[in-house]
């Protein structure tokens, strides 16, 4: 017993040294910083808020616990049927509901989507008695490497996924890296 309790200390104090030797905004800084953040608030989680009047103008909002940490203009579909399932250039928008979040990487290499993605769980439309909605991400217009290819307004538009400006993605990944990884997103009207 005090054997693990010395080497936990030393393993505390060493984490510590390394954290303060680390110069300002280093990965060791940011990770002897991240847990404070997460712990302050709870959990992140993102709420996409569809505008029925122009889907392109919608908004994706990032809240730690109860408090915004960011918020961006998006897009999803190029129809208000949640139920059209993405053809050629059209698609509905996102059934409402809450959607697990599997993963997000920097490098999708898809065939539609690439870059900077959030994978969004499958969902039925029409409460689980409609087509099934599959292959939903939050997204961008990117190369796979990240590099932006957004031609304007026009590149809200999706086949039914959640679209951001590349920039503002960009900017929802590091929300998640300060604050920490969202579980869910919450898509209401």
């Amino acid at each position: 017993m005090l054997r693990s309790r010395t080497r936990a200390l030393a393993l505390a104090s060493t984490v510590l040294a390394l954290a303060l030797a680390a110069p300002a905004g280093t990965a060791a800084n940011a990770a002897a910083t991240a847990p404070r953040a997460r712990a302050a608030g709870g959990q992140v989680t993102l709420v996409f808020d569809k505008n029925p009047k122009n889907p392109t103008y919608s908004k994706l909002t990032a809240y730690l616990g109860k408090r915004v940490v960011g918020q961006w203009r998006a897009g999803s579909g190029t129809t208000t049927n949640p139920c059209q399932v993405g053809k050629g250039r059209s698609g509905g928008w996102l059934p409402n509901g809450t959607y697990a979040i599997p993963f997000r990487t920097k490098t999708h290499n898809g065939k539609a989507i690439k870059g900077y993605a959030i994978r969004l769980a499958d969902k039925k439309c029409k409460g689980g008695k409609g087509a099934n909605r599959d292959e939903l991400f939050i997204h961008s217009r990117m190369t796979v490497n990240g590099a932006s290819q957004w031609r304007g307004d026009r590149d809200y538009k999706s086949l039914g996924c959640v679209k951001l400006h590349p920039d503002h993605i960009k900017a929802l990944f590091k929300t998640l890296d300060k604050y920490g990884e969202a579980r869910t997103l919450k898509v209401v009207a």
